[in-house]
Parts: C-alpha cells; structure tokens; sequence
C-alpha cells in the first residue's frame, strides 16, 4: 500500500491507459450500432470490421499519447484535457484513415511500383487488411470518431471527478510547500486550500529569515528556509516547493532551484511577469537574448462570430421557452413588495464601456443601490420572493435581453459596477478586455465564495484561454449547478 501512495500518479496514468483502450474499443461497437440503426438495410458486418477498429483503437491511443492526454495534471475544471480529447480524435481520424489506405490489400507489382511500399513491406505484411479501404463505409467510421469522442469526455469526467474524490480524501496527495510569505505565496496558500481536489496537501512555508521560523501564517508553520531543505525532506516528507517570491534575485532564485534540484525535491516557480504570462506570448530569441512577443491568434475573429451567433440563437431560444415563467416570476416580484419588476444597474463591460444591467428586483426598492451584494439569508434587504429567486438564480434571467442587445454574452467575466472599476489596477482592467458574461469561470469555481475582485486570476485565465469548448463547459457545469437549489451565503 505504501509504494501504491507513494507511485500513485504514475499508477492511475497507466489504468487510464488500459481503460481507454477498453472505452475506444466499447465506442467502435457502439458506432457500428448507431450506424446499423441509421441505416437498417446497409450490408454490415461486425467480422469484417472488427481489424479495422482494433486499428483505431491502437492509432487514438498513440493520438492521446501526442496530445499530452497521458501527462500528470493539476486542473480545477479538466478544460484542457477535453480540448486534448478533440484534438487528438480528430487526429486519429485522419491517421486511421491514412493507415487504412497503406494497409489495403496488396495490388499486384506493388513492390516493383512503389519504394515507399517497398520500405515498408514488412509493417504492410505483419498489419495488412482483409478488405480495401473503398470497402468500409466513410459515414460509419465518421459515425464511430464522434462515439469515440462522446464516450471518451464521459469516460475522462468521471475519472477526473473520481480522482478529485480520492485527493479530497487525501490519497494520493503530494505534500507541498510555498517558498515565500508574502501576498503571492499567500494566494497560493488560499487556491491550494480552496481546491484539495488538486491532490496537494499543503504542509506549510518556507522562510530565508531565521527570525520567522516556528511563526505561523493562516494556520500554517513557517518551517525554515533554504538551508533546512535537506532537513525538510526528511521530516515533512516534502515532494514539491512552490516558488512563490516573484521579486527574488536572480542569483538567489537559481541558487534555491539548484539546492532543490541536487536534494530531489520538485519544484515549480511563479514568474515575475506573473499576470503578463498568462496571456498568448510566444518566446523568440535574438542571439542568446530571450525576447518575450505577444502571440497574434488568427482564429479569434472566427470565435468571436461563433460566440456571437451562439449567444444570440441560445438567448432568444431561452427566452422564449421560459416566457411562462418570467410572467409568474414578474406577477409574483408585484404581489410581495412594490416597485418595479426589474432592477436595472450601471455595469462595465468590454473597453470599460458602460451598460444598464436588468435583474429581476429581489430586493425592497428603497433598498436597491450600488452596494455591496447580500451575503446571508437574514439580510433584511431582500424580499421574500428575492430570497427564492437568488437561491435559485432566475433573478439572472433578464440578463439574456443584455445577451441578445449585444451588451453581454453567456459566458465571461462578471461585470463590475463603476465604483469598483475606478479602483481598479493596470492588471485588473485586463478584464475590460472580453464581453462580461452571465456565468464565468470563476462562477463555476470554489473561488465564487470570496469576491470577484479578489479572484482576478480566473478572468485572466478565460480571456487568454477563450474557446467554444471551454465555453460549453463554463455553460453546461452553471447548468447543472442551476438544477440544485442553492443556498445564498
């Protein structure tokens, strides 16, 4: 059991590696199925394509090798690995199908005709089909990629939600440190404790000041510093220093990697540029210089025109499904208190232009203003109904007339109020750079307890890293959280 918790990582890689080969193969099967279904008088059958799925199955597993699908992650949402799945079926799609043509039947005289064929014979030989590829039908393997698709994001959420279920339970955990004790090893500290799905285990800081040792910092001990690594190791069993001091020396940060580096401790380091590497660069090089260029993302007007054409079908389409509903919901807001139905609110969007927000009124009208959001049951601002209505969060359905007028979209940052704005830093009006959304990232993440100007990190993150996958994935989670009545804090 201990080598199993000691070797959890590379254990869990290797299931995952037979376990996708298993659902690969289970979707082959399940695409022929769909097919048989689409078209019942297609001559099929299961014999004559059973080496050409076992085909697939090799080829998409090598795929998932090259997409990265098989190197230990750290994720809170698991968005890059279902961007890794789609890259690497669509991949395997297209190598399957190049693979299928080479390994047809051999014509007569191929070896004289071709010296590729020629090279290869022996691979040609050992994997060769039964059947030419202009006999398997085109539809049913497209068919068996999107099952191969499907149940794969399936079969990896389950795992993923599984895994964050044993890190939660603290197996298979990583102890961890954070080198530094100011403000960044201190948001450190707080997303390592707000995620312990992560599979750290946070064990306490590390400090260069002798004065410092033994003090506590939230709780945890400061444990010493560089020259106590070796020491550490031992007694805490450490596995990883985070390093978290982004305005340390040169000389002082290559000396710290360097001891890590020769004691066997993995190590991770948070860039001074923090804020400014996590948007698109690419590093070039002039001579031995390093030059740090912001990366040009020639798909982005594409996105936008998708984002767009989906915010607006997806708005209208909600609206008019849940017409009955708004009508109860404004007939009821009119019975509890008066005022209006709606409450509208100054917000600031994309460029910092500014924009009236409609909510549905879950507040007394003489209560309405730009204050700080209710954060308890007993708030006596909150009117009966508004209680429902925010525990629910349908007061957020007026905001898809935002979505349709162009002013927000159904995914991005929250928009702030303009008081809020106004305080805001050079890095945080980097948020003005996307159209505010009404669900987010950080709505869908632990981080939504504490304010959203204070989680700065998880806007950034979705304005570099936009995509119609990670959108839907934004969108479906705030979905299913929608479904459980929530209860407002």
């Amino acid at each position: 059991m201990h080598w199993f918790r000691t070797n959890f990582d590379t254990c869990f890689i290797v299931l995952q590696v037979w376990f996708d080969g298993l659902m690969i193969l289970l979707a082959c099967l399940l695409g022929f199925q769909v097919f048989g279904w689409m078209e019942p008088n297609a001559p099929l059958s299961l014999t004559e394509y059973a080496q050409v799925f076992v085909l697939i199955t090799g080829v998409t597993l090598g795929c998932f090798w090259a997409c990265g699908l098989y190197r230990w992650r750290k994720s809170i949402l698991n968005v890059e690995e279902y961007q890794a799945i789609f890259k690497a079926v669509f991949a395997s799609f297209f190598v399957s199908s190049t693979a299928m043509l080479f390994l047809r039947p051999a014509q007569e005289n191929l070896e004289q005709q071709n010296i590729i064929y020629r090279g290869l014979q022996p691979i040609h030989e050992m994997f060769r089909l039964e059947h030419s590829a202009d006999d398997y039908s085109r539809i049913l393997l497209l068919v068996v990629f999107v099952a191969i698709f499907f149940v794969t994001v399936v079969q990896r959420g389950l795992a993923f939600h599984f895994l964050s279920w044993l890190h939660a339970k603290g197996f298979g955990n990583t102890r961890v440190a954070v080198f530094g004790t100011g403000p960044m090893a201190l948001r450190l500290e707080q997303k390592l404790r707000l995620f312990p799905t992560l599979g750290y285990r946070f064990v306490g800081f590390l400090d260069d000041d002798p004065k410092r040792r033994g003090d506590r910092l939230r709780g945890y001990p400061i444990l010493g510093g560089r020259q106590d690594l070796a020491h550490l190791m031992q007694a805490q069993d450490i596995k990883r220093v985070f390093v978290a001091t982004p305005m340390m020396e040169e000389e002082a940060l290559v000396d710290l990697c360097s001891r890590l580096e020769d004691i066997g401790i993995d190590y991770q380091v948070v860039p001074r540029l923090y804020h400014f590497f996590s948007r698109r660069i690419t590093v070039d090089n002039l001579d031995s210089v390093p030059l740090i260029t912001p990366a040009v993302d020639p798909v982005r007007p594409l996105y936008r025109l998708v984002k767009r054409s989906m915010d607006i079908l997806t708005s209208l389409t909600l609206l008019l499904i849940t017409l009955p509903l708004l009508l109860l919901v404004a007939f009821l807001i009119k019975r509890d208190s008066r005022g209006p139905i709606f409450f509208s609110q100054v917000r600031v969007g994309l460029g910092g232009r500014t924009f009236r927000m409609l909510k549905f009124r879950t507040m007394y009208v003489d209560q309405c203003g730009d204050a700080i959001s209710p954060d308890s049951k007993q708030d006596p601002r909150v009117t009966r109904v508004g209680r429902f209505l925010r525990a629910s969060s349908l007061d957020e359905l007026p905001q898809f007339l935002n979505v349709l007028m162009g002013e927000m979209s159904l995914v991005g940052p929250r928009p702030e109020m303009p008081f809020i704005v106004e305080s805001y830093s050079p890095v945080d009006r980097l948020r003005l750079d996307a159209k505010p959304g009404i669900t987010g990232l950080w709505q869908v993440s632990e981080a939504r307890k504490s304010p959203i100007h204070e989680n700065i990190d998880y806007d950034l993150y979705y304005i570099e890293n936009q995509s119609i996958v990670l959108d839907m994935v934004i969108f479906v989670l705030t979905a299913a959280a929608m479904l459980k009545v929530k209860s407002t804090h």
